[in-house]
Order: structure tokens, then C-alpha cells, then sequence
């Protein structure tokens, strides 16, 4: 089984993943708010391109049963019932309900997947679960980082290594991995060590500076649930 890291999802060709099965990640924050608006019960997650598309999907389905939720730069759009932190997508706000989602970077690169054979949503938080889920359906695995404004971004790398190392734990005859993968899974190594501080990375850094330390410990805390999201047919479930 051959495994991949794509490190921004705007290099991803359609060709490249057609039979591969894709576990997209935007660990900080995007992917990580799905998996938990699934698990809060929530009836599907719609990732939307941008805020307009939001808003119409949401004007479209009717308002009463659609929380409206993204950013820009991290900060809540305007008019949006939620943000981007996964405590706002708690089941009071999203159980039986449809999340219709506009983020940055994370779900212009989930929308990107659609030609791959199988989307998996992944993050530090189901980790396991979806490498399982990933062995189990038997592809190629590419793993494909939303990266920040189309540059790479430590800690989807570093969400890449985890999800591969679990992979490689969980695969019967091992893996086969490309050099970045190898890189990401040695970020990762480093980082359970204690040896790789992100805070000092710039998307990191920028959570921060505006108060979102809690979101960055909830997104890095492994293995918390065994939740993984599907994309197909532009519909998280």
C-alpha cells in the first residue's frame, strides 16, 4: 500500500488521486470542527468555496434547520451563526441539523477531492480511526494538507505524520512512503518528544495571538473519537 502527503491541496490533479483513497486534512481548524459536528449528531456538513455559496445554500435549505458557520483569517464571518472552534459545534448547536461551512482553506480543499475514489475527513482527534478506515478500503492512501493561503502548514504536516504513522501501525504488510510522507511522520516523532514547538509557526502563532490556545490543545489531542466523515457528492456525513 502506497502513502502520500500532498502538503497544499492546490497541487493536487484530479488524475493523481482518481483511485487512491483521500484523507483530506485542515487540522487548525476546519477538518477537526467537521469530525466534531458529525459526532455532535449533526445531519450533514455542506463545505461551501466561499461565503456567498454559504449563504445561498443556507438561504436555500431554510434557515431554521442550518447553522451558517466559517471565517476568514480566523475570525467569524459577519451574519454566521458559528465560527471556526470546534467548542461551537457542540450537539445544543448542530444535532439534527445541517452545517453549512465556509473556512479559509480547509473546505476549498475538501471540494478539491471530489474525483478521488473515497474523501475521508481526518485530524489529530480521529486519527486512528481513520487510518483504519482508510486500510480497510484497501487504495492507495494520499493524504492531502489544506495548507495556509496556498503555503505549507506545520501543523497539517504534522496531522499528516500522525495519521500516517497509524496507518503503517495498522497495515499488515506496512506501507510504502513517498519522502514527504517520511519527512511528516519524523515531524511527528519529534513533536511526541517534545523536540518541535509549533507554536512558534505562523498559523499557529496566529490562533494564538487571538485567543485560540484551547482550540489548538482540542485539535492536537489524539485519538479522541472514532468518528471519520465521508465527502461524496459534496456532502459530509
Amino acid at each position: 500500500m502506497k502513502i502520500d502527503v500532498i502538503p497544499v491541496y492546490g497541487r493536487v490533479l484530479s488524475h493523481h488521486i482518481s483511485s487512491s483513497t483521500v484523507i483530506a486534512v485542515d487540522v487548525l481548524r476546519s477538518t477537526s470542527c467537521i469530525i466534531t459536528a458529525v459526532g455532535n449528531g449533526a445531519n450533514r456538513v455542506v463545505p461551501a468555496i466561499d461565503p456567498g455559496e454559504a449563504a445561498m445554500l443556507a438561504g436555500r435549505l431554510g434557515h431554521a434547520d442550518v447553522v451558517l458557520a466559517g471565517e476568514r483569517d480566523a475570525v467569524k464571518l459577519p451574519d454566521f451563526d458559528i465560527g471556526n472552534s470546534p467548542s461551537e459545534y457542540s450537539a445544543n448547536t448542530v444535532k439534527d441539523r445541517s452545517v453549512i461551512i465556509s473556512t479559509t482553506n480547509g473546505t476549498a480543499a475538501i471540494h478539491g477531492m471530489s474525483a478521488a475514489k473515497d474523501v475521508l475527513i481526518g485530524g489529530m482527534i480521529n486519527r486512528s480511526a481513520v487510518a483504519k478506515r482508510a486500510v480497510e478500503l484497501g487504495n492507495d492512501i494520499i493524504i492531502v494538507c489544506a495548507g495556509t493561503y496556498g503555503q505549507i502548514s506545520a501543523d497539517d504536516l504534522l496531522a499528516a505524520g500522525s495519521i500516517a504513522e497509524a496507518i503503517n501501525r495498522l497495515s499488515p504488510s506496512g506501507i510504502d512512503a513517498s519522502d514527504i510522507t517520511m519527512v511528516c511522520c519524523m515531524l511527528y516523532a519529534d513533536w511526541k518528544q517534545g523536540r518541535a514547538d509549533l507554536s512558534v509557526t505562523k498559523h499557529c502563532a496566529r490562533l494564538i495571538s487571538l485567543g485560540f490556545e484551547e482550540d489548538i490543545r482540542y485539535c492536537f489531542s489524539e485519538d479522541i473519537t472514532d468518528v471519520v466523515p465521508v465527502y461524496e457528492n459534496g456532502v459530509i456525513r
